[in-house]
């Protein structure tokens, strides 16, 4: 009896491994797109919309941003950025199809700042209750950041 659940035991060890492999491989070639649409706040008016991946990895690369724990009182909003994920694949529909996409944040950048807040939206986290407060995070962006950013639009 030993013997069989010995060798049972290393059976699925050995084909999970296999398969872990096999999900790797298909990850690779399945990330999910994202796309940017960037408001003036003055005019609620869309400036730009980038759908170009690099672009987008470039601009929200965050080990160019600063951490900080507030926000100066003074500061006036000045651009949205809505942060948009393609939706999962679910079992059953055709990959080929073109995908919808879902807002999963917003970036608002100040007048005359660096400063940024960014607010993922708690329905993200599925099946949980996040208050918002919870996930609101502060940055400072780097003069290179802020210049590709003006750059997508201006």
């Amino acid at each position: 009896m030993k013997k069989i659940i010995g060798a049972l035991t290393i059976c699925v060890l050995f084909f999970t491994g296999c398969d872990s492999n096999a999900y790797q491989n298909v990850d690779k070639d399945m990330k999910k797109q994202s796309k940017i649409e960037i408001y003036s706040i003055q005019n609620d008016e869309l400036l730009e919309s980038i759908d170009n991946q690099e672009t987008i990895k470039q601009l929200l690369e965050v080990d160019h941003w600063e951490t900080v724990n507030s926000l100066p009182d003074d500061l006036i909003p000045e651009y949205k950025l809505l942060i948009y994920q393609e939706k999962t694949l679910l079992y059953g529909q055709n990959p080929n199809e073109e995908s919808d996409y879902e807002l999963v944040a917003t970036i608002t950048t100040f007048q005359n700042s660096s400063y940024v807040e960014e607010v993922i939206l708690s329905d993200v986290v599925k099946n949980m209750i996040i208050p918002e407060d919870a996930m609101t995070f502060y940055y400072s962006w780097s003069n290179d950041t802020i210049e590709q950013f003006h750059g997508l639009f201006k």
